[in-house]
């Protein structure tokens, strides 16, 4: 068995190269990389390095943290790093998009891979092949930018017109007479921003203890036969603390997976308290939870009609784990996906999200569903995220929940 595997990533130069640098770097890499039997290839085009670095486990990984360190790069993201059973390369090479024919020609262990690319004929078939492949067709570039947040800026909220008589109809919406061992329950709420337009576009509603609990603390104290109507109750509630804190944006309402679905009234009480409260349907998104939509994707798509119809906007919660997959976008055609944290935690150094969150993000272009990134609590993902498109953003990184409160966030400032 071979104890061979390769690496690959990418990464953004934190400045222009000559080419007698580039040159001298190619140099440099043959011989240390010899020196520990590690072979592989190097290319360089437009600010972006990338790299297939091929060797034993150890020698491959303290060579990456050494080159993680190295100061004239950034944002390096690994790609891919996995067994392999022979290496792909028999030397050191590089490619430089912007040395000319007679230059790859002349200069040892350099490539053609920017000319005629004949270099690939020489490669194994396989996951390094394809990555190459895509480099060259202009995939996987990354550069830096002079729009790289670097502090924080107050963000103002949506400025709408409060409804009259709003305050009056939200103090008299009250959950329906609870059993008495359902726990009592209240809400904060978190912003989602619109970084293009730097404004607040809603809130969503998140259930809290009395005493600020979270609400897996509050829900799992819920007796299962009362989940249905506690559900329809907590969506009534937020509705009304909504209206009496001023919103004036979107409110985000959460629909739990226990719900029954095909009963009539589930939601017809949810918009009934909605116009009570000077609430317009429109602005309320129900974000359904991605466990409740993978059972009977048709009963569920039917139970909803009805309620967009009046307006109501669509949002797959949670997008991206367990079963949560692109047949969801057919089955519903939702307004909104919101993405779920584990394809946005860490995103800015995680090559195998980048790739699927890249196809998801065309995905949704092309069927006009907007995007929310959600839990996003570091610049570094904000400023990854934003590179590739994706506007809306909720988490950590702009503000908290405000217990019983409409926060403010925060969003990072942008350099001219």
């Amino acid at each position: 068995m071979s104890d061979l595997i390769h690496l690959i990533y990418n990464s953004a130069a934190v400045r222009p190269f000559t080419e007698a640098e580039l040159a001298a770097l190619l140099d440099k890499a043959r011989n240390k990389n010899a020196a520990s039997n590690v072979t592989g290839m190097l290319l360089h085009v437009e600010g972006t390095f990338f790299q297939v670095l091929e060797g034993a486990p150890a020698d491959i990984d303290a060579l990456a943290a050494t080159i993680a360190a190295d100061p004239r790069h950034a944002r390096m993201t690994t790609i891919i790093r996995e067994p392999i059973a022979r290496r792909s390369f028999s030397e050191w090479t590089m490619g430089f998009s912007q040395m000319s024919r007679s230059d790859a020609l002349s200069v040892e262990g350099l490539n053609d891979f920017f000319q005629t690319g004949q270099v690939l004929d020489a490669v194994d078939g396989g996951r390094a092949k394809k990555l190459l492949q895509a480099f060259k067709q202009g995939r996987w570039r990354v550069r830096l930018t002079a729009n790289a947040p670097t502090a924080v800026a107050t963000l103002a909220p949506l400025d709408q017109p409060r409804e009259a008589g709003t305050t009056a109809d939200a103090a008299a919406v009250a959950a329906r007479p609870a059993p008495t061992d359902r726990p009592a329950f209240t809400f904060a709420f978190q912003p989602i921003v619109d970084a293009d337009q730097r404004r607040v576009i809603g809130y969503e509603a998140l259930v809290r203890g009395l005493g600020q609990e979270p609400a897996a603390d509050v829900l799992q104290r819920v007796p299962l036969e009362d989940i249905t109507e506690f559900d329809e109750d907590a969506r009534r509630v937020a509705i009304g603390l909504a209206s009496r804190l001023g919103l004036r944006s979107q409110l985000h309402l959460n629909v739990m997976p226990h719900t029954r679905m095909g009963s009539p009234q589930t939601l017809d009480s949810t918009l009934d308290t909605a116009r009570r409260c000077g609430l317009d349907p429109a602005r309320i998104v129900l974000e359904i939870k991605h466990e409740a939509t993978i059972n009977d994707p048709r009963s569920l798509a039917a139970w909803l009609r009805p309620y967009r119809s009046e307006g109501v906007r669509i949002s797959i919660d949670d997008f991206g784990s367990g079963h949560a997959g692109l047949a969801l976008l057919d089955h519903y055609q939702p307004e909104a996906i919101s993405l779920s944290m584990w394809l946005v935690r860490s995103i800015e150094g995680h090559g195998p999200r980048q790739a699927i969150l890249r196809g998801l993000v065309q995905t949704c272009n092309d069927l006009g569903i907007d995007i929310i990134a959600k839990g996003v609590e570091t610049t570094d993902e904000y400023a990854w995220l934003r590179d590739e498109g994706i506007t809306l953003f909720q988490g950590y990184l702009f503000a908290r929940p405000g217990y019983e409160s409409l926060p403010r966030p925060m969003l990072p400032a942008e350099l001219a």
